[in-house]
């Protein structure tokens, strides 16, 4: 046996002895491979043998990289499918979800590491159905006793799980048997065996293995292969201390080898491990943590604590501890950050990361269709099978390149809101309505008729599409999040290619329906390997084979860390009772607590100056969130450590405290080309002015900045719009059927068989709705309002004709024929549309506005700002030459149908209306003047661009429309 076996405690540099054996063998000719735990080791490792002078002799390798040698150098045949083919042949046998299939998967991969048959697994079933056979016979003998039921409950079939697992397994590999396939441990099985038989095969190349706290079966068989049979010179370091609590969970390891070590050295705790000023501290940490009846020390600086708020307060504050670090000098590659799950925390702590500067490498897991290619893939690939919706075809049109002008897919999807086009199909057709045809969604859509093969080649041919639009034909240099759609690209192309293959050797199985599927469930890893002047955020198991200067534990949250146990997919007591029964041992999960005990040793003994635990006391939602004990074992070893908290500055308010800047209101507006604008500006119309009134920032969001809307006009909008519609053409119609627009009593049967045919008419220029089953109520409650209105006007049977229905003026300067805008003085001028104006057969004008339930006397015009009757009524004295005598808001829906307004009482027209409306001519033509002048008044002040909010009247009942814009409360 030539296996050498160097263990200890993470201080006791094991690292330099088996990085100087590299050393030794590459001058003495030799091609050692030395193997680590993860990539960032490798280039880790392989700079640290080139600044040793070791630059061609050596590889490293991750511990596939070495089975992958294995494999070469047996000339093992079978090719291996990939993990999504294992996955998906293994979903199609039981029907499984992804997350099934995936949990299936980890247990048949254990199961071939133990080098455990589905036959095995079976005759070890049998003996167990023998032995409770027998057991059952004895069980009926006490069946007339009195033998409590519970006792005899519980001997039911405990083997279903195992039942159905040996199942699965049996097919999946027959499965695998008539694809002519092996699946990737397999293969490496069958390798290893070849070298068993052949040990020649692998020669004398020497083998280091470290970095590793714990080992697969796989590896195990690896390690006993290569060092005891072929007798290759192997070395394996192995971070163990016999009777420490912290080496509790990997003790197994350590039996299992030992016994096959042809030497073993046992390395000793080295206090200069770590930085002078910090040696005592730190070295009683990885000495005592754990241990009972441990002394406290002093902890110096060299451990520290951190406790936020919340999980974003406590990630700014390391944020915060890591920018003072880096200025401080200490290098960005000497600092690292672990979580328990980094996953968890990755856009929240990058975020806080970012805002401070820290340049940092986080590698997290990515879904497919998160990112922009991925997202417009499904997207098109959805819209080729049928099923897509809007945001479908939105995703593939928004892919970056796909559009030289990227508004057209805002254009469709305001276009297609509005209209209700809230499917693919239909949004699709108001497309090509008035762009151009999506032909390349039509030749999915074949390719997907013609089968799940050729789908997927044209799949493939889009994926590359969609990354290279991005260039528009050039090849840039990619950074960012470029970086992670090219990693997307290759994620895809892998699952494709996997489709593909599985779907020639299996193509009686799955079928189009499972492609969607398989890449909405696909993920990757994003982000890039740390590397020089980066802080590295990694996973606890991401630091077993290296230092750091300084090092921050986040999330020490109880139930986070230590992690609770996931439940095994086959049940330890099932598995107990099957090794009794029948000797077959089925390898379970290491205790899980003493597994996380050992997770935190790792971690707590890699820094060499600092380390420093931080947690939060409330979740966002405000919950409470207790820290882990684990912070506790870590005090406990030490004199009290102070925690660092955010701490509230003096004078400043709550929100200051957690860092957040307060609210501030919105400034004026100050651009000069926005102001010169406005100073120009002479058309307005009255709505904009009332609008200014009631709040200058409502104003400016809804009439400056005027974004497009997405979605369908609001209900009570899209209801005024018809019934303004509905009401001129009845009037029309009802003016040519009997010679007058007037509503009487004689009338009003007529008008309301008009009004039907009306709606009729109008419905699909106006929808009520976008949405199909709610327009038959809306339009059966439009009909009955407008009806009640019909009925309401004939029992006032008003002496005036409507002769002037949807009025426009001051639209259109170079029609001479057209009615002027109105002139309110100082360059001011009003445009818009009067819904009606009744003409008396003296001339007299009566100005009516529809509204739909409110309607404002004329007592509160000048207090609400309502001023639009008033301005109507100068029009008509303007551009039509009458005398305007009466205005009134004329509600069509409500209790009340009263129009409420003003009315000249010395005209002579007789109006049934409320008393109060009835005004003295003074006071009328003065209530007439001071509306003017008000509008006049705000007109001046909008093109100053004085933005002053006004909550108490910005929104319906008070309050304000915009507040993450206005940001001033009320």
């Amino acid at each position: 046996m030539s296996i050498h076996l160097v263990t200890g405690p993470a201080n006791s540099g094991k690292a330099s002895v088996l990085l100087g054996e590299m050393r030794a063998r590459v001058a003495r000719g030799e091609e050692p491979l030395l193997i680590v735990p993860t990539r960032a080791d490798q280039a880790r490792y392989r700079r640290e043998l080139a600044q040793g002078g070791v630059t061609m002799g050596a590889r490293v390798e991750r511990f596939d990289g070495l089975l992958a040698e294995v494999v070469a150098r047996a000339g093992v045949g079978l090719p291996a499918v990939g993990s999504l083919t294992r996955e998906r042949l293994l979903a199609r046998l039981v029907g499984a979800r992804p997350g099934l299939a995936r949990a299936l998967a980890g247990t048949v991969v254990d199961l071939e590491g133990q080098r455990i048959t589905p036959a095995r697994l079976r005759g070890a079933l049998r003996v167990w159905s023998s032995a409770k056979a027998s057991r059952s016979e004895q069980m009926s003998l006490f069946a007339q006793t009195d033998t409590p039921e519970s006792h005899r409950e519980g001997h039911a079939d405990e083997r279903s799980t195992l039942d159905w697992l040996s199942d699965v397994y049996e097919r999946y590999q027959q499965a695998l048997a008539k694809m002519r396939r092996s699946d990737r441990e397999l293969r490496w099985l069958a390798a290893l065996d070849a070298l068993r038989r052949k040990p020649a095969l692998w020669g004398q190349q020497p083998v280091l293995i470290y970095g590793f706290d714990d080992l697969t079966e796989l590896q195990f068989d690896a390690i006993e292969t290569l060092g005891t049979v072929v007798d290759s010179e192997l070395f394996v370091s192995l971070a163990y201390e016999p009777g420490r609590v912290a080496f509790a969970g990997r003790a197994a390891a350590f039996q299992r080898l030992e016994p096959l070590v042809s030497e073993h050295t046992q390395r000793q705790a080295r206090p200069d491990y770590y930085a002078p000023g910090s040696r005592a501290a730190l070295h009683h940490l990885e000495r005592s943590l754990l241990e009972e009846s441990a002394e406290r020390v002093v902890p110096g600086d060299a451990v520290g604590l951190l406790q936020g708020s919340s999980p974003r307060a406590e990630f700014e504050l390391v944020a915060a501890e890591v920018r003072a670090l880096l200025d401080a000098g200490v290098a960005a590659d000497a600092i690292a950050i672990v979580h328990r799950s980094p996953q968890r925390i990755a856009a929240l702590l990058s975020e806080a990361l970012s805002a401070k500067g820290v340049p940092h490498a986080l590698r997290r897991r990515l879904a497919f269709a998160d990112t922009a290619a991925g997202r417009g893939l499904l997207g098109a690939l959805r819209c080729a099978l049928g099923i897509g919706q809007l945001g479908d075809l939105l995703a593939w049109l928004r892919v970056p390149g796909m559009l030289e002008q990227p508004r057209f897919a805002d254009w469709l999807e305001a276009r297609a809101r509005r209209t209700g086009a809230l499917d693919a199909d239909r949004a699709r057709s108001v497309w090509e309505a008035e762009r151009w045809p999506l032909e390349r969604i039509d030749r999915i859509a074949a390719a997907a008729a013609a089968g799940e093969r050729e789908l997927v080649d044209a799949l493939l041919l889009e994926l590359e599409r969609l990354f290279t639009a991005r260039g528009g034909g050039c090849a840039p240099l990619l950074a960012g999040r470029e970086l992670d759609e090219a990693a997307a690209l290759a994620a895809g192309r892998r699952a494709l290619e996997q489709l593909r293959e599985l779907a020639r050797l299996d193509p009686e199985s799955g079928g189009v329906t499972e492609v969607p599927a398989v890449l909405e469930s696909l993920d990757f890893m994003s982000g890039e390997e740390p590397g020089a002047g980066q802080v590295a955020v990694v996973d606890p198991l991401g630091l077993r084979a290296r230092r750091v200067g300084v090092l921050f534990v986040c999330g020490m949250q109880e139930g986070v860390f230590p992690a609770p146990p996931s439940p095994p997919l086959i049940p330890e007591g099932q598995r107990r009772a099957l090794a009794q029964a029948s000797g077959l041992v089925l390898h379970a999960a290491a205790d899980s607590l003493a597994a996380e005990r050992y997770l935190l040793y790792a971690f707590v003994s890699r820094p060499y100056e600092r380390l420093i635990l931080s947690w939060h006391t409330a979740g966002e939602d405000g919950a409470p969130r207790p820290r882990s004990l684990f912070v506790d074992d870590v005090c406990d070893l030490f004199d009290p450590i102070p925690v660092r908290v955010a701490a509230p500055v003096a004078g400043s308010t709550a929100k200051e405290s957690l860092g957040e800047r307060p609210d501030q209101c919105i400034a004026p507006l100050r651009d000069e080309r926005v102001l010169a604008e406005l100073r120009e500006r002479r058309l307005w119309s009255a709505s904009s002015l009332e609008l200014w009134a009631a709040c200058p920032v409502k104003w400016f969001v809804e009439r400056l900045l005027h974004g497009d809307e997405l979605g369908p006009d609001a209900e009570p909008l899209a209801r005024g719009s018809l019934a303004h519609a509905a009401l001129k053409l009845t009037f029309e119609r009802l003016r040519e059927r009997i010679g007058s627009a007037r509503i009487t009593p004689a009338s009003v049967f007529v008008a309301k068989e008009l009004l039907g045919f009306a709606l009729e008419e109008l419905g699909e220029q106006y929808p009520l709705s976008v949405a199909p089953e709610r327009l038959p109520g809306a339009r059966r409650r439009l009909r009955v309002d407008l009806e009640r209105y019909l009925d309401s006007a004939a029992e006032r049977c008003s002496p005036l004709e409507p002769t002037h229905l949807e009025f426009e003026f001051g639209f259109d300067d170079r029609d001479p024929s057209s009615p002027p805008p109105l002139d309110l003085g100082d360059d001011v001028y009003i445009r818009g549309r009067i819904d009606r104006i009744d003409i008396g057969e003296a001339g007299e004008a009566v100005i009516y506005d529809y509204k739909g339930r409110a309607a404002p006397p004329a007592a509160h015009w000048l207090q609400d700002s309502s001023w639009q009757v008033a301005l109507y009524m100068r029009v008509a004295q303007h551009a039509l030459g009458k005398r305007a005598v009466g205005g009134f808001y004329q509600p069509l829906a409500g209790k009340e149908l009263a129009a409420r307004g003003a009315l000249d009482s010395e005209a002579a027209v007789e109006l049934d209306i409320v008393r109060t409306d009835s005004l003295s001519h003074e006071a009328f033509e003065r209530l007439v003047d001071d509306c003017v002048a008000a509008a006049r008044s705000v007109a001046v002040q909008v093109r100053s661009g004085a933005l002053a909010p006004q909550p108490d009247s910005c929104a319906y009942n008070g309050g304000c429309s915009y507040p993450t814009i206005c940001r001033c409360e009320r």
